[in-house]
């Protein structure tokens, strides 16, 4: 199973939680590689390539659809190089204030926006991030324009959030429970499509009347194309019964995600539809790889 991501991180561990469980449910072992390099075309590459036979497995994540909204080329075709297999879990993006600045809810934010345009700024982990195109979708909806401020990371971006040189961020709940926690940071909104498990009174922007392209960070399998149907329903099957653990459950929630499983033909149409959005999204917005 290639992982395109360094070990440490929350795409590495939650495909090492799916590797280990599949590693049981199958009694064969799961080598797990991590392939870093490019926001994991690297692996997705090596995974294009490799014979369709089950034997080779990416652990992917939506990074693999943003690359392929924002590169005009690359070494393999979305989706066609890939069998969508399932995805396991998800983590919602939320638009988060702050602490040290006056507003409290979306409605504040907004009108700050507008009295100032552009003069607001929203750090993200990257140029072409789920927190970059939450940004540009979150700026549309509202009809307010925000400067977007990439970082490579999140502890410069929290860093600068904190020290009150930022005002506002977009950042999934991974590596931002800590800040909410030490009251550095306070929710706004939601940018997926259901409130996070970790923040049950904060609505999504939809609930707000402000709808937006869900822009949650999923994880799943693919596999290389022409592997057998048959074998592709065997693994979503395992990866399914896998996602539903009290096991699984309580593993993925150290990295504020929950189980979230979609089976092959939901996959494949899931990646189709969010390929087309974010395609519109880097068009519109100017979006293109740094």
């Amino acid at each position: 199973m290639l992982i395109g991501f360094p070990p440490g991180g929350p795409t590495d561990f939650i495909g090492r939680v799916a590797a280990n469980g599949l590693q049981a449910a199958w009694g064969q072992t799961v080598v797990v590689e991590n392939r870093a390099g490019a926001s994991s075309s690297v692996a997705a590459e090596g995974v294009s390539r490799a014979a369709p036979d089950g034997l080779t497995l990416f652990f992917a994540s939506n990074a693999l659809i943003l690359n392929g909204a924002i590169h005009p080329s690359l070494p393999y075709a979305l989706p066609e190089s890939f069998a969508p297999v399932g995805t396991l879990c998800s983590s919602p993006n939320v638009f988060w204030c702050a602490a040290n600045q006056p507003w409290r809810d979306l409605g504040a934010v907004a009108a700050a926006a507008r009295a100032q345009p552009g003069a607001l700024a929203y750090g993200t982990t990257g140029v072409g991030g789920t927190g970059h195109f939450g940004g540009e979708t979150l700026c549309r909806a509202l009809g307010i324009s925000l400067t977007h401020v990439p970082y490579r990371g999140t502890a410069p971006l929290m860093q600068d959030v904190i020290g009150g040189r930022v005002p506002l961020l977009i950042h999934g709940m991974a590596g931002a429970v800590g800040p909410y926690q030490g009251g550095h940071i306070r929710p706004v909104a939601v940018l997926g499509s259901r409130r996070a498990a970790e923040l049950p009174n904060v609505p999504t922007m939809a609930e707000l009347g402000h709808p937006v392209p869900d822009s949650s960070v999923w994880f799943g399998i693919m596999a290389p194309a022409g592997t057998p149907p048959a074998l592709v329903a065997r693994i979503a099957r395992d990866l399914e019964a896998l996602a539903n653990t009290t096991d699984t459950r309580t593993k993925l929630a150290t990295q504020a995600a929950v189980p979230d499983f979609v089976g092959p033909q939901d996959f494949a149409t899931r990646i189709r539809t969010e390929l087309a959005t974010w395609r519109e999204v880097a068009r519109s917005a100017g979006i293109r790889p740094e």
